[in-house]
């Protein structure tokens, strides 16, 4: 033991450069694994921990339409065993928000009529201001998700618009409101004092409508409730229900996208180290033939010289993994806790979460390295005594290196056109195909990591070019009406739809509809689903709703839906749909089917005709209008003017400027571990190719002393290598691009497609997509030119001695 642990130390102790740079990719694939699953891990665990501490509703009811009566439904869930149960809580809808004297845009809002608290479902945690039973007379409880971008905080004054007038409150507190203060969600609750709801939101046109959440004991078991409820009903219940999977997947969809393809890369990243560990290895076996030769035959095993090899780099992998976990634990906490900002509190109890989440992966790394390691150093048991002492490698080996002499000579004479300083860097990379091939490999990985990760970035932060792709409309700009006492539809249409410069435009509602699921044969009940409707008056078209199939609705028998929809009752366009619009059973005829980020793609769309054949006042609903402008005329302009002109009668946006509101978190999220992605990939090709260099030059030392000899400089040497690699690092970003376009791409769409985007929309940039090609290749091209330094400092005649 004490003969193979010595050989073992030696090899460290002679090699450092070489296991420092074995070292440094065994940690880097360790971070980049064990961040990827930390932040896939963490992220589920925070929710669920945030979830739990406040008994957060798994569905939430809303009863908006009079189809169900709210007391009768709320007395029968409250009577279930194993289902804890809110308040009936009362709210109307607003959807204007100001603070300090800006209007923040694209807002829905639910005005409660706060219960007395604390809840017993969807308990709020305070972030801000003193926690108490209710909101004081004057004051609004509101959500993280509208207090922490709009940097609002106790005891700011804001402002909402009503048809009435405007009604100001100050903050009394900002609380996490764990179904409401999602990411990227344009709802958030507005919790109001029971006298100030009286007073501000009951002298409103309409009617109240009430919501109620409901916490199973055992949510797998929701089913059998909602078969009892709905035979309780009498039918099916006809309003809208907000599952636990929509209430969770805006906390979760950013970090799924980073972890798995963290993870993909991680496992590319280890399969790479794993190869080039397989090289080193095997490289280290044939430069310390003769020397093993003569260790087995004073008596030693093979079975301890391969353990020499396993010790080795299974304490690299031991030493390496620990600096990678606590980077790990940092890089994966900053991602962990900007994606869930909005659920922090200012305390985190899950430190140690990603410390053991950290050490399981780690430890899981060293043994792969481990067995690995064994696998490839086995070869060392096929070293003959005799032969290595006589030729210095295998018998066989010899023949074939000695009946190929002259070879590359023969090749160089073929390429005699080319310059001599090429010619010899090319010799050296034809002459080391293995260690050629890795760096093809390795270059096209890198390439196509940037490449992808490039396009990913900048389509995320462009997505106002593929918005529609992603669910939404596109149209320049959203008009809406907020004060009808003081302008009708009818006069927005003479004043303002009017003008010469709108090429178009389409009013839009929304409407709850449950669709029946076909039952299976050994079902006895019918199941349905809840889903949300667009709804639009005039053209889907014009105001740039996109289908992945099919086309929009045009008439009042057709409907277009999401993919989630017909993936879930197994239809495509053509087919016909029954479907119940606000309590009415409608027969519709699918058109077309696409993709939405929205609800998780569980939406359809239809004209506002479906809708007026049981309600003829639907229009009146509908107080937002999507307008067009004609080419050459400014959005932001036009935008300014009409506020200007109408104050705050309407609420005009740019299209820009709500989907920022949106997305902007999504780029912050995203950026920083894409960028340390491409930056690892970039450290790991230069520190694998700088390897690879530094141990062929070994090899070729006697090589580049003839070089010298007839009058090279080291310079000229260096140049000449570096040109070898670079030429090879260009082939593999060639081979790196159409994989970073096409091969990467399809990886999103996986993961995304549960959420409802099959085709994720990616903008091709051209130019970015220049600059991240030759990254790799420069950093090829660094690592030759490092290793090539030894050249330098050595004397033509040691080289030729060597």
């Amino acid at each position: 033991m004490y003969a193979a642990w010595k050989l073992c130390w030696t090899n460290l102790k002679h090699k450092k450069v070489q296991n420092s740079f074995i070292a440094i990719i065994i940690m880097l694939a360790a971070l980049l694994l064990s961040t990827a699953v930390s932040v896939l891990n963490n992220t589920n665990r925070m929710y669920e921990s945030m979830h739990d501490k406040s008994h957060g509703a798994h569905q939430i009811l809303r009863m908006e339409n009079g189809i169900h009566d709210p007391n009768q439904v709320h007395n029968w869930w409250e009577k279930q065993k194993g289902v804890m149960v809110s308040d009936l809580m009362r709210y109307r809808y607003l959807s204007s928000m100001s603070h300090a004297g800006e209007e923040i845009p694209n807002v829905d809002l639910f005005m409660m009529d706060a219960p007395s608290g604390p809840f017993p479902v969807d308990r709020l945690q305070f972030v801000e201001g003193e926690e108490k039973a209710t909101p004081e007379a004057g004051t609004a409880w509101i959500p993280t998700s509208l207090a922490y971008p709009n940097d609002i905080h106790v005891g700011d004054p804001i402002e909402f618009k009503t048809d009435e007038g405007v009604i100001r409150l100050n903050v009394a507190a900002v609380v996490v409101d764990i179904s409401y203060c999602s990411p990227f969600a344009t709802s958030g609750r507005i919790w109001l004092n029971h006298q100030d709801y009286n007073t501000n939101m009951t002298t409103l046109p309409g009617d109240d409508k009430y919501m109620t959440g409901l916490r199973f004991d055992d949510y797998s078991q929701n089913r059998a409730y909602w078969e009892r409820f709905e035979q309780f009903l009498g039918t099916p219940y006809l309003e809208s229900v907000k599952d636990f999977e929509s209430l969770s997947s805006y906390y979760m969809i950013a970090n799924q996208v980073i972890s798995f393809v963290m993870i993909f890369l991680a496992v590319v990243m280890i399969c790479v180290a794993l190869y080039t560990l397989g090289f080193t290895i095997s490289d280290a076996i044939l430069s310390s033939y003769r020397t093993i030769g003569i260790i087995k035959s004073v008596g030693l095993s093979s079975s301890k010289v391969i353990m020499a090899y396993v010790g080795q780099y299974t304490l690299l992998a031991l030493v390496s993994v620990i600096p990678g976990i606590l980077v790990s634990n940092v890089l994966s906490g900053t991602i962990v806790a900007k994606s869930m900002a909005y659920l922090s509190t200012g305390a985190s109890a899950i430190d140690g979460l990603y410390s053991v989440t950290g050490i399981m992966t780690g430890a899981a790394v060293v043994v792969v390295i481990f067995l690995s390691a064994l696998l490839f150093s086995n070869k060392a048991r096929s070293v003959e005594p005799a032969q290595a002492v006589r030729y210095g490698m295998s018998e066989k080996e010899y023949s074939q290196k000695s009946g190929g002499k002259g070879t590359w000579k023969r090749k160089l004479l073929q390429m005699r056109a080319l310059p001599t300083s090429m010619i010899i860097g090319l010799r050296s990379v034809t002459k080391n195909i293995r260690g050629s091939l890795l760096i093809i490999l390795m270059s096209a990985l890198s390439t196509s990591v940037l490449v992808f990760g490039f396009l990913f970035v900048y389509s995320i932060s462009s997505i106002h070019g593929t918005i529609a792709k992603w669910g939404y409309d596109s149209a320049d700009l959203s008009v809406r009406i907020d004060n009808p006492a003081q302008m009708t539809f009818e006069q927005l249409q003479e004043e303002v739809l009017s003008d010469p410069r709108i090429k178009n435009y389409s009013r839009y509602g929304d409407a709850n509809a449950v669709l029946p699921i076909p039952s299976k044969p050994e079902a006895n009940e019918q199941d349905t689903m809840g889903i949300l409707l667009t709804v639009a008056d005039g053209n889907y078209d014009e105001i740039g709703y996109e289908n992945v199939e099919g086309h929009n609705p045009a008439s009042d028998n057709e409907i277009s839906v999401g993919v989630n929809v017909a993936r879930t009752l197994g239809i495509k366009s053509g087919d016909s749909l029954d479907i119940y619009i606000e309590g009415e059973k409608h027969t519709l005829t699918v058109t077309g089917i696409y993709q939405a980020i929205a609800n998780m793609s569980n939406t359809g769309r239809i004209t506002a005709d479906v809708i007026r054949k049981s309600n003829p006042d639907y229009g009146n609903a509908m107080n937002t209008t999507f307008v067009n402008l004609n080419a050459g005329t400014s959005v932001d302009e036009f935008v300014k003017e009409l506020n200007q002109r109408y104050g705050s009668v309407i609420g005009i946006a740019s299209q820009a400027s709500l989907v920022d509101e949106v997305f902007s978190q999504a780029v912050t999220i995203i950026v920083m571990p894409m960028s340390v992605m491409a930056l690892l990939f970039i450290v790991i090709t230069f520190v694998i190719i700088y390897s690879i260099c530094r141990i062929n030059m070994k090899k070729e030392s006697r090589t580049y002393g003839i070089y010298k000899s007839i009058g090279m400089t080291s310079r000229q040497i260096r140049l000449s290598e570096t040109t070898g690699i670079l030429v090879v690092s260009g082939i593999g970003a060639l081979v790196g691009i159409p994989l970073g376009l096409l091969g990467l791409p399809p990886l999103l769409n996986y993961i995304l497609a549960d959420y409802g985007i099959v085709q994720v929309p990616l903008i091709m940039n051209g130019g970015g997509i220049a600059l991240m090609i030759p990254l790799s290749i420069i950093a090829a091209g660094l690592g030759c030119w490092a290793a090539s330094k030894s050249i330098q400092t050595t004397s033509p005649r040691l080289l030729t001695m060597d």
